[in-house]
Formats: C-alpha cells, structure tokens, sequence
C-alpha cells in the first residue's frame, strides 16, 4: 500500500509542478472542473449535456432558457460546493484532519442552494420569490434524514434514521483523534467517505457531500480532487457493502486515472507544440 501511495504522491506532485507553470494549465483545469461536475452527478444518476454544463459553469453569459434552468441552478451549487472545499482546504492547510460539523453542513446548504446568495440567484432567473410553503420544505430537506427511502440509488445497509445524529457525531469526533490524523491522507478521505455514507444522513446529496468532504481532505494536502468516473458507477456502488479498505482501492484508481490523464494532455500538448516548430 505505501508504494501505490507513493506512486500517487509522485504523479500528483509531477501534475501540480506542470499546473504551476504551463500556459495550458487554466484550459486543463477547466476542463478538469467540468469533468468533476459531469462524473459527481452522473454517479448519481443525473447526467448533464453540455449545453447545460457549459451554462451553469459560466454565470457571465446570457440568461439560461428556461428549460435549462432547473438543470443550470444545481451546476451552480455544484460549483460553489466546490469553490467552497478549495477555500477551506487554503485557509486550514495540511495541519488540519477534523471535519467539523459545520463543514458537512455548508457543504449541504451549498449543494442543495438553501444559502441566501443561492436563493437570490434563483428568485432573480426565476423572477419570483420562494412561498412560505417551498421555503417550509427547502428547510425540510436541509435537515437529517427521517425515513428508510423504499427506492434509491445506493443499495447498502445505511443507517436508521433515530441513529444517524449519533453515528454522524461519533464519525466527526474520530476525524479529530489522533488515530485519524495519523492515517495517511488517502486513507483518512476514504475512510471518511466510506463511513459518512453507511450512516447516509440526508435524504438529498449524501452521496455528493461524502465525496465533496473526501475531497476537502485530499485538497488540504496538496492533492488534485479524486474524481470517480461514471462509467465506475456500479462498482463504487457495490464498494459500501465492503470493507474500508477495498473502498480505498477504488479511490485510488480513481486518482490514478485522473492522475495519468493529466499528466498525458500536457505530454500531448509538449508533441504538438514540436510538430508545429
């Protein structure tokens, strides 16, 4: 296992030295961004096209239709989850291990747009504002989850709903111990996604704020996110009826393959670049 974490750590400190310092950097990372927002929710069954994609990404265009919009304000949380763990990732640094409570619920709020920017943006493309009965069930969906859902897209034992406050304490509380903060870092955001969603706490994104946190861990130690492609869904599924540990195996061949994509784009850009001169 220290090999392949070894293997990782230099592929990424290799992609970063280029993402630093190579004119194309921004047009990968774009690219990049758009990739993490198609797979994250394709995981989950919603796949965007790129109209819709390239809508949501740029807030300076032109108002979306208004069949896009649906579409085009969940991008936007998306993004903002995003922008969201990469600033927290820069202001606590690699000293920190603790996912506070807190963070999990920013996270939350951010991917399902109950923040007050959010809900500006919204009533102003939509032109109206939320009724006191769709702000009541907003607020509804932003708490714990209440009930065992008969239909779902993840199929594992997740937890009942009278034991997902403790379970959910009792998680946040060990990524503060000094167990936890010895791990190494891929291990300690595996560990965490894997246990989040055996509990499953909210009824809307669990699975979304598991791998936005996971990726918050990876990104206060310097690494790019790990992005679990689509055409994994299945497996990554049949992951939480395993162990932790295969788990982790998956999310390392995950960043791997990330991991070899980028470093292969500026290797490409490198032979175009002596064919044209």
């Amino acid at each position: 296992m220290k090999e392949r974490y070894q293997d990782i750590d230099d592929k990424n400190d290799a992609l970063r030295e280029l993402l630093g310092e190579h004119p194309k950097a921004p047009a990968f990372m774009s690219r990049f961004e758009r990739a993490w927002v198609y797979h994250d929710n394709a995981l989950e069954g919603v796949v965007y096209n790129e109209q819709e994609l390239a809508a949501g990404l740029d807030p300076s265009g032109a108002p979306p239709e208004a069949s896009l919009l649906p579409a085009v304000l969940d991008i936007r949380n998306h993004k903002a989850a995003i922008d969201y763990i990469r600033e927290e990732a820069r202001t606590s640094g690699r000293k920190a291990s603790a996912v506070p409570m807190a963070t999990v619920k920013r996270i939350h709020d951010l991917l399902l747009g109950n923040t007050p920017e959010a809900q500006a943006i919204r009533a102003q493309l939509e032109r109206r504002e939320r009724t006191e009965k769709e702000l009541a069930k907003e607020r509804e969906r932003a708490g714990l989850r209440k009930d065992m859902p008969l239909h779902r897209t993840y199929f594992h034992d997740i937890a009942q709903p009278a034991k997902i406050q403790g379970l959910l304490d009792k998680l946040i509380e060990f990524t503060g111990s000094t167990e936890f903060r010895e791990y190494h870092p891929i291990k300690q955001a595996a560990t965490f996604q894997f246990q989040f969603l055996q509990v499953f706490p909210f009824s809307e994104h669990s699975g979304k704020v598991a791998r936005m946190t996971s990726n918050l861990v990876l990104a206060r130690h310097g690494y790019l996110p790990c992005i679990i492609h689509s055409i994994d869904r299945q497996r990554y599924y049949e992951s939480f009826r395993g162990t932790p540990a295969s788990f982790r195996v998956l999310m390392m061949d995950a960043m791997e393959n990330s991991l070899d994509n980028g470093l292969k784009y500026f290797r490409d850009q490198a032979r175009r670049y002596r064919a044209i001169n």
